[in-house]
């Protein structure tokens, strides 16, 4: 039997949620009130309860506002669980020199969410990070150990999302022989071994999202604020040491933040995980975010890649990873 893909309701993104099997027939987009991107005056880079944080476009000031569900919301069919979310452009007014009011939201361009759990009947949904072209999965070489699984998982979700995914790999300099993420650069995906502590490889990932906005994400421990405080040059976030027992993260951020980099980029420091759950895409369409998989001509048509008769995916590099995840579906 294969394993289930439980989460824990202290990690960010843990949780599968009620499955619908469907990712196309709802998503979060039926608002009345979206805006125009021209309209907005603001950046969501913080969310608490009730409040968030903004950065002004002009002046770059930092302001704490609350806001009116219903003036951000309007009429929808699906509920979230916060009106705003970080990389969010919005309209704010101001109440003071360090407060506003959030008046309204501007239509996002990208976003990753999930099912709410525990959020009792009706659909809620929990965007977690909006209007980013990059999401970097942070991976290390040891330390926590590289897990190929969290990454396939990552891949699918932003290829679902249509962002683009950069695969970074930390803490290189601990490196065995055997490099399990050389695979990734076969298939055509881009892939930057850098360690933090070393500044190695710093340079050609900031390249890559230099201008951009891209999320961090990974499992805890894998050193995401390292590297952020590198590249940004400044000792943003808090940073933790990897459990000597478990060989795991320990959490240090525990809600996602924007900071503002150079050349107008803006990135995402996200908290660690432990699981990463999908239940928004249809098990029969989870071939698509698998490139080897897009031109095999199996002996049935319409192959999903299972116990099918002449599929020729059984030796594949991620078959394994591709079962486990369309069963958790």
């Amino acid at each position: 039997m294969s394993p289930k893909f439980r989460g824990n309701s202290d990690d960010w993104l843990d949780d599968q949620g009620p499955s619908r099997g469907d990712r196309d027939k709802k998503k979060p987009t039926a608002r009345s009130r979206f805006l125009l991107d021209a309209e907005g005056n603001a950046r969501i880079a913080e969310v608490f309860p009730k409040q968030a944080r903004v950065i002004l476009d002009e002046g770059g000031a930092s302001l704490v506002c609350g806001y009116k569900r219903a003036a951000i919301f309007g009429t929808s069919d699906v509920r979230e669980r916060a009106p705003v979310a970080v990389g969010d452009h919005v309209v704010v007014k101001a109440t003071s020199s360090s407060t506003g009011i959030i008046e309204g939201l501007c239509e996002r361009t990208t976003f990753l969410f999930r099912p709410a759990p525990d959020r009792g009947e009706g659909e809620t949904i929990q965007v977690i990070v909006s209007n980013i072209d990059r999401l970097v999965i942070v991976a290390s070489a040891e330390n926590p150990e590289f897990s190929p699984g969290i990454v396939d998982r990552y891949l699918v979700a932003a290829q679902a999302a249509h962002i683009t995914p950069v695969i970074c790999v930390n803490k290189i300099d601990l490196a065995l022989k055997i490099r399990a993420w050389s695979i990734y650069k076969d298939l055509g995906f881009k892939v930057f071994e850098v360690c933090a502590k070393r500044g190695e490889g710093i340079e050609a990932l900031k390249k890559e999202i230099l201008g951009r906005r891209a999320a961090f994400c990974g499992h805890s421990g894998v050193g995401k604020t390292s590297l952020l405080r590198v590249l940004l040059g400044t000792d943003t976030g808090k940073i933790g040491e990897v459990n000597k027992l478990t060989k795991k993260g320990k959490h240090t951020t525990t809600s996602a933040v924007l900071l503002l980099g150079p050349e107008k980029s803006s990135w995402i420091d996200t908290p660690g995980i432990k699981e990463f759950g999908l239940s928004e895409i249809a098990p029969e369409r989870l071939q698509e975010y698998f490139v080897e998989l897009r031109d095999l001509k199996c002996a049935e048509p319409k192959c999903q890649h299972l116990d099918e008769v002449g599929c020729l995916a059984r030796g594949l590099h991620r078959y394994s990873s591709y079962r486990r995840i369309y069963e958790s579906l």
